[in-house]
């Protein structure tokens, strides 16, 4: 098991507060590694920096529409650099990327290509994007037992994302890609 930067340590039947997100980008652009490759996405290479910048950003926009610790996000249909920033962006405001559109994964908001929907209203990616710059997201305290990913049955813990579980790879849904960013694992959805 990889250590974890606990935000609390787990101790007698509490199951600890940490955030993927954190043990992603925060530490390493913490330890000083802001300027080194965190991804590389379709021949571009994306820092520590940039992606926490991106993701922070995201982040605000999800916060300013009312996501918070436990909420479902409906993904998909994302552009490649966008399929590392949201499920990023979700895992730091402490809710679950639903990577289907059942009625079970119906969620408070809808993030794809084309921007961000929230109760049949439609904001477009770019608009929406400058707002959450202008107040990006902090990390949100996450249980440690939290569910970080859903599809259909296939479920992601925050704990099996950040290398902390007793399973050593996490399992990975049909048409899904393990990402690895800054050692948390999660998944990419190429295709709806």
């Amino acid at each position: 098991m990889a250590p974890v930067n606990w935000f609390r340590p787990p101790a007698d039947g509490d199951p600890g507060t940490l955030n993927a997100c954190y043990e992603a980008l925060d530490i390493h652009v913490v330890r000083g590694r802001a300027d080194d490759v965190a991804a590389t996405v379709e021949g571009q290479d994306l820092t520590f920096a940039r992606l926490l910048t991106e993701v922070a950003a995201c982040g605000g926009v999800l916060r300013a529409f009312g996501v918070g610790l436990g909420d479902r996000v409906v993904v998909s249909e994302l552009s490649p650099e966008n399929r590392i920033v949201v499920p990023l962006a979700v895992a730091r405001v402490g809710a679950l990327a639903a990577y289907d559109n059942t009625v079970g994964a119906a969620g408070k908001v809808r993030v794809d290509a084309t921007g961000f929907g929230v109760d049949g209203d439609e904001v477009s990616w770019d608009v929406a994007m400058r707002a959450g710059r202008t107040d990006p997201a902090g990390c949100a305290d996450v249980p440690g037992d939290a569910v970080m990913a859903t599809h259909g049955d296939d479920v992601l813990t925050v704990l099996a994302a950040v290398g902390a579980s007793d399973d050593h790879k996490p399992a990975t849904p049909a048409g899904a890609t393990l990402v690895e960013v800054g050692g948390v694992r999660f998944w990419s959805f190429d295709t709806p």
